[in-house]
């Protein structure tokens, strides 16, 4: 809007032209309420004559109409040194101030102000054309100027990026900290897009950004990553905002170090995390200051037992035993830990299921930045196997201490890879050496050995060691220390390495002097002895003879009509079910039938061989874990049938740890005949118990000292007569029998006899005439743990097929055993001998999955076979099968597998196939 003002120089009062009335009125109004400030000078010294509120308002209240401006505005007009209103009042040309500062007196006293202001003076002139006066016209930029100032300096921070984006978000303008930050220069950062700028995956940020500046304005300060030049990325703190329709400013600090910080403190604490969840052989946990649980790793979870839901806020001393937390170890612990920052927690402690674990760890403080206290950390690890470990060995090496003090020999422990070997204190005793006096090294040791025997001493010890045989024995002349030599009889075992490499030898040298001494002074007796006790000999031996030939007969004669009556019992059953089966007329049930019956038969008959050989010992067991009680429940039923109907029969297994490792099938039927002799002792009549329970001892039976162990008692009580003391001492007697003769061999209870004592157990009996009988068979206990672990892995069902040798040098059990084993899915090739095996083993080693051999044998047994293989072909398995072996009774199978003969075809089946899948699972390691 353009107003024109016409002042007459010679009325102080304004004249507005030729306009009147509304029109005058009107520009008065507009005059009065414009924004900008205006007002009127008039000549000639450029007094001030009108001024509207805004230009007053500059003023407060100080009256300014009638002041010459100069004195008003003096920078704003002069500031130059030149006075602009007389420039413009004689040129008559419109004058542009910018800038210009006007004081303003401040309330407080002694402080002045400013306001900046932007000034036009406009000449008037009269109708002639004359200036008349000036109009000055303007605003007030103060807010405008100190803006400018500010984003200016706001430019120069070194450490806030400020940029500035145009219509289309392209830079229009950066400054120095935000070039530095990317390390693009001026003309390369000017025109470039925020998607230029920004990583991909941080797009749907900067759009949200975007649309927030676009639609209010203003965006959430947000972080993001920006592409430097070189390609690298860096965080940025970003705060977008509008200044006009056409740009957005927005400020940048440069936030990548505190990120990296960040993302380190995050990496440490997942990193520390896995460590901690994976170091699962530690526990770990953390505790507040009142002992309450507040984390809890897996291997604490793993060593106690307990999830994390069920501890986290529980109070640490559930982990304690009841016999810490009654004298309060948790809360010394505690205590110790503030005190010393740390406490040691090595001490049992107690698992969720109430057993017992041996933590070795420690109770450390936990402060916080500040240095307030803010918990405890707990680390331990379980050592129980250890600490028992340790327990085992130090009651060992006290028992040895006591072995070693209590008997008269000289105990000793030679480490053959240091050659430092130990002696008992007994070396002072009987040789006279101080400590001071041996040289603790095998050296030392065959220094003193007599010369005569060394090399033949030393000799045997250089076998032995090099040898897989594990006893030594010499006998030597060792030298004491006054130079004299005792005869000793030295004795050590050699102990060897999983690889067979001898580690140590472990021995006892026994002084044998006052025996040789005590067998001179016999020589000398014996002279004027002899030939008395030869006499006396003699005849004892005569006499001895003729008993020993009158008890075999009758021996005899109670074994042969015994196993004539049984032995024709069970031919009877054959030869009659083999009749029957000739009859072409009879049905397929009978026959069946019949079929069945010879093979009961033939198992019957099985047993008491078996019997005969377990009595005399020369019966080759076949050990297996097993269960008793689960043994016993298999065939309770078979006993209810032996004992007959008019017996009851009570039975109690229930034990959840009786395990042994004994012959199964011999144990049934020593179960069998205990059975059978309690039914004749009640003559079909009364009550029979059977019970079971494991024990630590066995009491003194016939003679014998009691003695202590783990053995599992299988107790047989009967209603019957009872036994007469005076034939307690022979019940378990070969061929002792009360019943006729003809009905029954007397081998039931020598049966049981020869089974326990070669299992390594004992047989009892207590009886009372009228009051009947209770047998106890114990039989040493194997762990739980072992038991059932042996017996999960005896009902794998093994898989597999192959080609078997068969060695047999019966044609006809040969023929037979090679069809068998083809019915069964097998290849086979038969070798009459052992050395023919060995040549079919030789042309093809490869070809053979096992070898199915015979131990009874001439030239090379099963046994000796069997060891050859394994020394060439260490991994082809090898199954021996006899129905008596002497070989087999004294030297054991040397862990070969064994299959009794008779054998069932499931037996033969299960053991090679197990056998072939054994070796294959070897393979594949």
């Amino acid at each position: 809007m353009r107003v024109f003002l016409i002042m007459d120089a010679r009325d102080p009062s304004p004249d507005f032209g030729p306009t009147q009335g509304d029109e005058r009125e009107r520009l008065a109004q507009m005059f009065e309420q414009a924004p900008s400030l205006m007002a009127l000078l008039r000549e000639p010294n450029h007094r001030i004559v009108l001024a509207n509120p805004a230009f007053r308002r500059l003023f407060g209240d100080a009256p300014i109409v009638g002041r010459i401006a100069a004195e008003v505005l003096p920078q704003a007009f002069s500031a130059t040194g030149v006075d602009r209103l007389d420039e413009a009042f004689r040129t008559g040309e419109p004058i542009r101030i910018t800038d210009a500062r006007l004081p303003i007196q401040s309330d407080v006293p002694g402080a002045s102000d400013e306001r900046i202001l932007d000034l036009l003076l406009q000449p008037v002139r009269d109708p002639g054309g004359d200036v008349i006066g000036i109009f000055v016209q303007g605003s007030d930029v103060t807010d405008r100027v100190l803006a400018e100032r500010w984003l200016k300096s706001s430019f120069e921070i070194k450490t806030v990026g400020i940029i500035y984006w145009g219509p289309d978000f392209g830079l229009t303008r950066v400054n120095d900290a935000f070039l530095r930050m990317t390390g693009f220069t001026r003309e390369e950062a000017l025109g470039l897009t925020w998607q230029q700028l920004t990583p991909a995956e941080f797009w749907p940020a900067s759009e949200q950004a975007v649309h927030q500046v676009n639609t209010i304005g203003e965006a959430i300060p947000y972080e993001k990553q920006y592409f430097r030049k070189d390609g690298t990325r860096w965080w940025g703190l970003f705060a977008p905002r509008r200044v006009s329709a056409e740009e957005v400013v927005e400020f940048v600090l440069d936030v990548t170090e505190r990120r990296e910080a960040e993302e380190a403190v995050r990496d440490r604490e997942q990193r520390l995390r896995l460590i901690v969840d994976s170091a699962t052989d530690y526990a770990i946990m953390t505790l507040s200051p009142e002992r309450r649980i507040t984390s809890w790793s897996p291997g604490a979870a793993k060593t106690f037992g307990y999830d994390a839901a069920e501890v986290l806020g529980e109070l640490v001393d559930i982990l304690f035993t009841p016999e810490d937390r009654e004298a309060g170890i948790p809360a010394q612990e505690a205590e110790t830990a503030r005190r010393a920052q740390f406490a040691p927690n090595v001490r049992w402690h107690l698992r969720k299921d109430g057993s017992w674990v041996f933590i070795n760890g420690s109770s450390n403080l936990l402060r916080g930045a500040a240095g307030e206290e803010i918990g405890f950390l707990k680390i331990g690890r379980d050592e129980s196997d250890r600490r028992m470990a340790e327990d085992v060995l130090r009651e060992t090496e006290q028992r040895y201490r006591l072995a070693a003090q209590a008997t008269n020999d000289v105990i000793w422990d030679w480490n053959l890879q240091t050659d430092h070997l130990r002696w008992s204190e007994a070396m002072g005793t009987m040789f006279a050496y101080g400590p001071d006096d041996l040289e603790e090294t095998g050296r030392w040791w065959k220094s003193k050995i007599h010369p005569e025997d060394r090399d033949r001493v030393v000799s045997s010890i250089e076998r032995a060691i090099a040898g897989r045989d594990k006893g030594w024995a010499a006998q030597y002349r060792f030298e004491r220390k006054d130079g004299s030599h005792a005869e000793v009889l030295d004795r050590g075992t050699v102990l060897r390495d999983e690889t067979g490499q001898a580690r140590r030898m472990v021995g006892a040298m026994h002084d044998l002097t006052p025996h040789k001494q005590a067998e001179a002074v016999l020589r000398q007796l014996n002279e004027t002895l002899e030939h008395r006790v030869l006499e006396e000999v003699a005849a004892r031996m005569k006499i001895e003879d003729t008993l020993r030939q009158s008890q075999k007969l009758e021996a005899i004669g109670q074994l042969t009509g015994g196993v004539a009556h049984d032995f024709n019992n069970l031919l009877t059953v054959i030869r009659g079910a083999a009749e029957m089966l000739r009859r072409p007329t009879l049905p397929e049930e009978k026959k069946a039938r019949y079929i069945q019956a010879i093979a009961d038969t033939a198992d019957r008959a099985a047993k008491l061989t078996s019997q005969l050989l377990a009595f005399s010992r020369r019966q080759a067991l076949k050990p297996e874990v097993f269960n008793v009680g689960h043994r016993i429940d298999g065939i309770r039923d078979m006993l209810a049938t032996v004992v007959g109907a008019g017996v009851t029969l009570a039975v109690n297994t229930d034990c959840d740890v009786c395990y042994v490792e004994a012959d199964p099938s011999q144990f049934e039927t020593a179960l069998v005949n205990m059975a059978v002799n309690a039914r004749d002792a009640m003559n079909d009549v009364g009550e029979l118990r059977i019970e079971i329970e494991p024990t630590s001892s066995i009491p003194s039976v016939r003679g014998h000292r009691a003695s202590t162990g783990d053995f599992v008692a299988v107790r047989v009580s009967d209603s019957g007569s009872g036994i007469d003391a005076e034939k307690l001492a022979q019940i378990f007697e070969p061929f002792f029998t009360t019943k006729e003769v003809g009905k029954g061999t007397g081998l039931g209870l020598s049966q049981v006899y020869g089974f326990a004592k070669q299992s390594g157990g004992e047989v009892a009996v207590e009886s009372a005439v009228g009051e009947g009988s209770t047998f106890t068979m114990f039989l040493p206990r194997v762990p739980a743990e072992v038991g059932e672990a042996t017996v999960a892995q005896l009902r794998e069902e093994a898989q597999g097929r192959g080609h078997i040798l068969v060695v047999e040098d019966n044609e006809q059990v040969g023929a037979f055993s090679t069809d068998l084993l083809a019915e069964l899915g097998f290849t086979t090739t038969w070798a009459p001998n052992a050395d023919a095996a060995l040549r079919h083993l030789a042309e093809n080693p490869r070809h053979y999955a096992a070898v199915f051999s015979d131990v009874v044998m001439p030239g090379m047994n099963g046994v000796e076979l069997g060891l050859e293989i394994r020394r060439r072909e260490p991994g082809l398995p090898v199954i021996l099968t006899s129905g008596y072996s002497h070989v087999l009774a004294q030297e054991g199978s040397h862990g070969f597998e064994l299959l009794h003969k008779p054998y069932s075809i499931e037996d033969l089946t299960r053991v090679l196939r197990r056998a072939i899948l054994d070796r294959s699972t070897a393979r594949t390691r």
